[in-house]
């Protein structure tokens, strides 16, 4: 059997057309952080490895238009529950609770998710995101004797509220609307609406015949 050729685009693989990447919670620990982190042979190289604490996230590597993309990265520590950026663009926060991963009866890892707040050159405040990342690290018997604390990271941007969405929608009807309103008045500034005007009656008019 012929091996399809993968192409790497924005240093991660450019899948084939109608092509989802949506592994469960279970087969990112088992199938590809697990071996990542004793350095054995994964069983695709979706995964890129990037270290998301660098950069904002707009900057992450892949498409924009996909809703989910996954990573492999170094866990960092936290300072005062949050995970600053070595850019200076801002930090992530972690938000909720933890949850445990399960597997054959046992935990084999830990999800948990956290926001990123960006900073506001300016005026030097920080702006929470709609940028949410969710990190999966290893734990219970899968934690032991790992090369490195290895984790992967799923980042999303999460949709405006509703209550945007419809301010926004009406802010567009408004706007429209003023439009067509200004095209109106020009085109009856510019143009005569209407039949014309009755022209004066001549002199057969009045008369009835002609001189």
């Amino acid at each position: 059997m012929e091996v399809e050729k993968r192409t790497m685009v924005n240093r991660s693989m450019k899948l084939p057309i109608g092509y989802r990447f949506h592994p469960t919670d279970q087969e990112l620990i088992l199938h590809y952080l697990l071996p990542k982190a004793f350095a054995s042979p994964l069983p695709s190289s979706i995964i890129p490895v990037f270290d998301v604490f660098f950069s904002h996230p707009l900057t992450f590597p892949g498409d924009q238009e996909e809703k989910k993309r996954y990573f492999f990265s170094k866990k960092r520590r936290e300072v005062s529950s949050r995970i600053k950026i070595s850019s200076g663009d801002g930090y992530w926060k972690p938000i909720g609770k933890e949850r445990e991963i399960i597997a054959c009866g046992r935990t084999v890892g830990i999800r948990r998710t956290l926001a990123f707040h960006e900073t506001n050159k300016a005026s030097s405040k920080l702006n929470k995101t709609r940028w949410n990342m969710t990190e999966y690290c290893l734990a219970g018997f899968a934690s032991t004797k790992v090369s490195g604390e290895w984790a992967v990271y799923n980042v999303h941007e999460r949709k405006a509220s509703k209550g945007k969405r419809q301010r926004k929608s009406r802010g567009r009807d408004d706007a429209e609307e003023e439009t067509l309103s200004c095209i109106d008045f020009t085109i009856g500034s510019d143009h005569e609406t209407g039949p014309p005007p009755p022209s004066p009656p001549t002199s057969a008019d009045e008369s009835g015949s002609i001189i």
